[in-house]
């Protein structure tokens, strides 16, 4: 089309007439209801003031149709990739995210305490990795619970059972054989000198002797038996269908095992339904045994029959009275035995028992609860009888599990004492004497007026008479200084009345005796 003076002249379509902006050189218009686009340029040769020009006509339609086919690939593209994408994202959340999810499922069950089932990944990459590094670590914490688990129930010296672990399984083994009748035989075998050797020889020779003798047992011993370490240099053998008879025979041959590298063992043996009906009476009875064979030198065995004399020389501790008689005389010769073990505790139970008379008779005491205290004192110690003698006259302090053991003689007071029904009203005070006022005592930790008060008496009189008696460690503290830690004690350790009572009465016994 042709354009003069704003107007098109001419044009192959039927726009003649329509005007147009000169101005612009490319511009919309509408031509038969359509848009158009119309470019303008002046015509070759002609000055600008002659407005003269050629105008070019394109459809809108058809300058636009390459752009909407761009428009319709690239909505045609974006549509692919997104759809790549999403694909895409779920391979890969499947591919990452899921073993991830894995990792932590398996930490939430270990977190529970169980062990998770392991990975066994062949991957490479870093969640490969991840799960190698969590199977790793979770084989390393299975074999450090089962370390731990076995230095629970063993000695790490000796491999061994502990004493823990003994315990439990003479408690089993006690049942069994009290429910079906059949034997059991327990042996304690200690061996001879070993202190003076260990001084002699050092710790690392005390070890392997030690370690010598576990595995003498271990040989000796036949399948079925249970073999521990009871003590420091004391082990235990429990042996289920064994009598009597037939223990001492193993315990002859175990003596020559032992001799066979130079060192010697005491061995006492005592069999369940024949001298005891108890697991705590049986591992009493050997103890008795095993004592008797000591004082007879060492290198021998001794049942509990052999302690059972028929005179004070062969029946150092009158069990055998008692046994006969079960009397109170007989639990009080038990109980003398019991402190001239150690002649630092010699006369202990008796002082003990005058104490806390007097304590009972300041605070205004019935005259038949003042008896039943005295007589509680003489016998409150009576169960020390079944701790190891090694124990009771270490010259040191104890360690955990020696303590442990001494602190199993107030039950084992206790089952001495109920042999003898008449005493029964005794008991609480033998058996809770060691129990704190603060509840942190033993054997059942019982708190304020729940504990006896027999047993609140005679814990006062116990602990002034160990703080003011000489040990080989230490010299007996003075007067002065140990009521002051009983005055310490008062509301935690001891009864806050009886304690501060305590205290007024010695300094009130003191002042009328200057």
């Amino acid at each position: 089309a042709f354009y003069h003076e704003g107007r098109i002249l001419s044009a192959s379509l039927p726009v003649k007439g329509l005007p147009i902006e000169e101005g612009a050189t490319t511009q919309t218009v509408m031509i038969e209801g359509k848009p158009y686009i119309a470019q303008l340029s002046p015509m070759p040769n002609t000055a600008p003031s002659e407005r003269l020009g050629v105008v070019t006509l394109r459809s809108v339609e058809d300058a636009t149709a390459t752009y909407r086919e761009l428009t319709s690939a690239f909505m045609t593209v974006l549509l692919v990739v997104t759809l790549v994408a999403l694909f895409g994202g779920a391979a890969l959340a499947q591919y990452f995210t899921r073993p991830l999810d894995a990792v932590v499922a398996a930490a939430t069950v270990l977190q529970r305490g169980d062990w998770p089932e392991k990975f066994h990944s062949k991957r490479k990459d870093e969640i490969g990795l991840l799960q190698q590094v969590f199977d790793d670590m979770s084989t390393s914490m299975q074999s450090s619970q089962a370390k731990l688990l076995a230095m629970i129930d063993k000695d790490p010296l000796t491999e061994l059972d502990n004493h823990r672990t003994f315990k439990q399984r003479l408690d089993q083994e006690a049942f069994r054989a009290a429910s079906s009748g059949e034997a059991l035989a327990l042996l304690l075998i200690d061996l001879d000198g070993f202190s003076a050797f260990n001084d002699d020889r050092g710790h690392e020779a005390g070890d392997r002797l030690l370690q010598n003798v576990a595995a003498a047992i271990r040989e000796c011993s036949p399948e079925l038996s249970v073999a521990s370490r009871y003590g420091a240099d004391t082990f235990a053998l429990l042996l289920p269908d064994m009598d009597a008879e037939t223990a001492t025979g193993l315990a002859n041959v175990l003596l020559e095992a032992v001799r066979s590298f130079g060192a010697t063992v005491s061995i006492g043996g005592a069999q369940f339904h024949l001298h005891a009906h108890e697991a705590a009476g049986l591992t009493l009875a050997a103890e008795l045994a095993l004592g008797r064979a000591q004082q007879l030198g060492g290198d021998q065995t001794s049942t509990f029959d052999a302690v059972r004399g028929t005179d004070e020389s062969a029946d150092p501790y009158q069990v055998s009275r008692f046994l006969q008689d079960a009397s109170f005389a007989t639990i009080q010769a038990l109980a003398a035995a019991v402190d001239a073990k150690d002649p630092y505790t010699k006369g202990h139970s008796l002082r003990v028992a005058e104490m806390a008379r007097d304590l009972c008779a300041y605070l205004g005491g019935a005259a038949d609860e003042i008896d039943q205290i005295y007589r509680a004192g003489t016998l409150h110690d009576v169960g020390k009888i079944g701790v190891p003698d090694a124990i009771l006259k270490k010259p040191g302090r104890l360690d955990d599990e020696e303590r442990r053991l001494m602190e199993t003689h107030p039950a084992l007071g206790e089952i001495i004492v109920r042999k003898v029904p008449q005493l029964e009203d005794l008991l609480p005070g033998v058996r809770h004497h060691h129990e704190r006022y603060d509840g942190k005592g033993y054997p059942d930790g019982l708190a304020g007026e729940a504990i006896p008060r027999m047993a609140r008496l005679l814990a006062v009189a116990d602990t002034y008479d160990a703080m003011t008696s000489d040990r080989p460690y230490r010299k007996g503290l003075g007067v002065e200084i140990a009521l002051s830690e009983i005055a310490k004690g008062a509301g935690t350790q001891f009864d806050p009345e009886m304690a501060h009572a305590f205290c007024a009465m010695i300094r009130s016994s003191m002042a009328v005796a200057a």
